[in-house]
């Protein structure tokens, strides 16, 4: 890998200045050698771009923007050091150095082993400085950043943390020469913990943690990017006319299906058992009644046409619904909304401080999109990517999805275990990279699928469910699952 050399000693520096006229070293500028070719002086020059400070100015620190991001941004990074007047240096044309003069001793942590930066309480007055706006790189983020970024702090650290950089920030604010600087600070903290006018935010984020209901701001990104993702969409209408026994019916291998996505995992026969008989199999007690409880929530008309109309309500709605398809699992929590933060394999959902917050804010979107199936589809991602309770979360988000589908009299749709892994895949394709047309084709595929069901004959229906495989794992039955998807063709726009 190729390396920087700056020498200690003028034996040194002639040393390094023999290499370079043999073409063994480089020379940047005095006292900065590379062994770089011309081609990598750019990205060596800028991952090391602190030893360069330090090298040019060892008592600086990474300061304003700096401090927050610790690497160049168009080529640009801040340096507060002990200097009459600020200058810029240039190197190789891949850094830019801006040399600030002020106060090195006070707010500084380490950062790396020979480079301080500014500490937060330090960092967050630097980024309310006026900035030259027609620079490359402003040397401040503004005064929205400082807000957001202090509401993250609370979250992580809580509220103490915020009264505590306001108390260093005071302390240091004249010998800084920020006394400005920390009366917007100290405006914004005292806004954020309500005990000064909220008139002082500008940030929707800053404003919902004064209000007590903080979010999850990159949750909030994915909720608008699905929202304008499904308002591109044209669905087909699946319209659904109730029939006692196809209701009954449909109702049982939903519950089926959903549970075993879970890994609650009957076979038909016994699951029939469970639900049409009411019988406990073998000593599988709770997993029994997993079966049962959502198969009475998904059977009951009544409970499956009722959706929100305020964010107040979605969130009644989740307890209440939870407390019915979990009661028997008591050290789940039925109804109580998490407290620890919940992960499924890389992906970690919103933690219990913002669960309400982000609900709500992903409410107001809800509101935006059409009735039916794209609602359905943006009310199971809601749920899926707050994960509310500390089980049965998946459970809920397909009954939450098929009860928006109900109320508008179109078709429930059914995630048989053959399309488990297609269903997951558009799950983690929306949350991990913002690319929703899985997602969608998979739930517009299922309910037309469902829908072609002949749901109204017990028999008839499950031997066309075992004919397709949808009760098979998806490395036995895909093809010809598949197959049968094959035949409804919707086409989505990409994205």
């Amino acid at each position: 890998m190729a390396s920087l050399f700056f020498p200690k000693d003028s034996n040194q520096a002639k040393v390094y200045s023999k290499a370079v006229a043999d073409g063994k070293l480089k020379r940047l500028r005095r006292g900065i050698y590379t062994d770089a070719s011309w081609e990598q002086v750019p990205q060596v020059v800028q991952q090391q771009w602190h030893a360069i400070a330090q090298y040019l100015q060892p008592n600086g620190i990474a300061s304003h923007v700096t401090a927050v991001e610790l690497r160049p941004v168009n080529q640009v990074v801040y340096i507060t050091a002990k200097v009459k007047v600020r200058k810029k240096i240039r190197i190789a044309d891949a850094l830019s150095i801006e040399i600030i003069p002020g106060n090195v001793e006070l707010l500084t942590e380490q950062f790396v082993p020979h480079l301080k930066r500014s500490a937060p309480a330090r960092y967050l007055m630097e980024n309310l400085s006026i900035a030259q706006q027609k620079a490359a790189l402003p040397k401040a983020l503004g005064k929205s950043w400082v807000e957001e970024e202090l509401c993250r702090i609370q979250e992580r650290y809580g509220e103490g943390e915020l009264n505590v950089i306001r108390d260093q920030a005071r302390t240091a604010a004249e010998a800084l020469s920020m006394q400005r600087e920390f009366n917007i600070l100290n405006k914004l903290i005292g806004a954020i913990l309500t005990t000064q006018p909220t008139a002082n935010l500008a940030t929707a984020k800053a404003l919902a943690s004064a209000r007590k209901e903080p979010y999850d701001k990159h949750r909030l990104e994915r909720f608008i990017a699905l929202k304008d993702y499904l308002l591109t969409c044209q669905f087909s209408p699946s319209s659904y006319e109730f029939m006692t026994s196809s209701w009954r019916h449909l109702a049982f291998y939903e519950s089926y299906f959903s549970n075993y996505i879970e890994g609650t995992e009957f076979e038909i026969d016994e699951a029939e058992h469970i639900v049409f008989e009411k019988a406990i199999i073998g000593s599988r007690h709770e997993d029994s009644h997993d079966v049962l409880a959502v198969y009475d929530v998904v059977h009951d008309y009544s409970e499956m046409s009722v959706i929100p109309g305020s964010a107040d309500e979605l969130m009644d709605l989740l307890i209440n619904r939870h407390q019915l398809i979990m009661h028997q699992r008591k050290d789940k929590r039925p109804g109580v909304l998490k407290a620890q933060t919940n992960k499924a394999g890389d992906t970690t959902f919103v933690q219990p401080a913002l669960l309400e917050g982000t609900l709500s804010q992903g409410f107001h979107l809800y509101q935006a999109i059409p009735e039916g199936l794209p609602r359905a589809i943006f009310m199971q991602f809601l749920v899926t990517e707050c994960h509310p309770f500390d089980d049965g979360n998946g459970r809920l988000a397909r009954i939450m999805m098929n009860a928006e589908l109900v109320a508008v009299e179109q078709h429930k749709l059914i995630v048989p275990t053959v399309h488990r892994e297609s269903y997951l895949n558009g799950l983690r394709q929306a949350t991990r990279s913002g690319k929703f047309r899985t997602m969608a084709k998979v739930f517009a595929d299922l309910q037309a699928y469902t829908a072609a069901i002949p749901w109204h004959d017990y028999a008839e229906a499950r031997a066309t469910l075992e004919a397709h495989q949808a009760h098979k794992q998806p490395d036995q039955g895909v093809p010809a699952f598949n197959r049968q998807l094959a035949q409804f063709k919707h086409r989505l726009p990409a994205g």
